[in-house]
Order: C-alpha cells, then sequence, then structure tokens
C-alpha cells in the first residue's frame, strides 16, 4: 500500500515534529492553533491559560501588597512624628514641672498630651491590623484604659492621698504663703 520511502519520510516528518513541538515554542504553539481550530483541547492551552490566571492573582497580589505598604509606611510616619512630639514635650516640660504650684499643672497637662498622644498610636496601630487582617494589637480593656481613662475630680484624688503627705503639702502652703517672701527656707521633711 505505501512504499517503503514513503513511510521512512513519513516517520522522519513525525519525528521532527515531535523534536520540534518540544524544543521550538512557537511550533508547538502553532501545532496547538492548528489542533485548537479543529476543537481539540490542547496541554499547551490549558497551560496558557492556567499561565494567564496566575499572572492575573500575581497582579491583584502585587497591588494588595503596594497598597499594603503604603498604608504601613503612612502609619509609620505617623506614629514616629507623634512619638518625637511626645518626647519633645515630656523633656520640654521638666523646668516647668520643678515649678511650684503650677509643676502640678504642667504635669497633668503633659501626661493628658501624651496619653493622647499613646491613644492615637494605638489606633492607628489597630486600623493597620485591621487593614492587614492581623486580628487586634490590644485588648479593649487596654484601649479603654488609655484612650478613655476615669479619671477623677481634684477633691476625689485629693482625698486618696496619704494623711501625712496632706500635712506635707499644708505645711508647704503655708510656708509658700507667708515665708517664701522673706527668703526663709521651705520645710522639710523630718528625717525617721
Amino acid at each position: 500500500m505505501f512504499s517503503r520511502p514513503l513511510l521512512i519520510l513519513l516517520c522522519l516528518i513525525l519525528l521532527g515534529g515531535n523534536v520540534a513541538t518540544l524544543t521550538w515554542s512557537a511550533a508547538t504553539a502553532g501545532l496547538s492553533g492548528v489542533l485548537g481550530a479543529a476543537g481539540i483541547n490542547t496541554v499547551y492551552q490549558r497551560m496558557q491559560s492556567r499561565q494567564q490566571a496566575q499572572a492575573r492573582q500575581l497582579a491583584a497580589v502585587e497591588a494588595r501588597e503596594a497598597t499594603l505598604r503604603k498604608t504601613v509606611q503612612d502609619t509609620g510616619k505617623r506614629i514616629q512624628k507623634r512619638t518625637v512630639r511626645s518626647a519633645a514635650a515630656n523633656i520640654g516640660s521638666l523646668p516647668a514641672e520643678a515649678i511650684p504650684y503650677l509643676g502640678w499643672a504642667v504635669v497633668v497637662g503633659v501626661t493628658g498630651y501624651e496619653l493622647m498622644l499613646a491613644c492615637d498610636n494605638l489606633r492607628d496601630l489597630q486600623d493597620l491590623y485591621r487593614e492587614m487582617d492581623a486580628g487586634e494589637v490590644a485588648a479593649p480593656e487596654a484601649m479603654q484604659a488609655i484612650c478613655e481613662p476615669g479619671l477623677k475630680s481634684f477633691s476625689e484624688a485629693w482625698d486618696q492621698v496619704p494623711e501625712s503627705l496632706a500635712e506635707e503639702y499644708a505645711e508647704f502652703q503655708s510656708w509658700a504663703l507667708n515665708a517664701a517672701a522673706s527668703g526663709t527656707m521651705p520645710p522639710l521633711a523630718p528625717e525617721e
């Protein structure tokens, strides 16, 4: 039916086609296109579809990563600025804290300012963790203790001062009102 030379030529063409499709991607794509046009689904076509789907997934992951990187950088910058402001307020308030009477107001004011900055830092970290699906950075109780501290009135706080400290403060207050102008030394705590 077929002559021997024709069979040899046909085998060589098929062998050459196999080698070409295994070593040359253009031949693989061309043969896959011809078979695809005939309605035959090839491994090459499935691999191309899978590769395109993976490329789309990779692009989505890279876009999410870029968004998270920007969020982390922005949050870090805000926390850094607040930390610098807190340290500056703390260091800058040291001389004023030594002033009688006014010092207490400075301590309370700076502490309130630092609590506000700490609360803002915790809120930023909460937002960052939520954005990254990483859970909570602080327990709700800690957030409430820092962001909504139950501050007492002056009279409530004064009632908790030990009696000996209250007596020493009253003595100092008396000195400040009467004897400070005369240049006398303030009363010292008794040595034990």
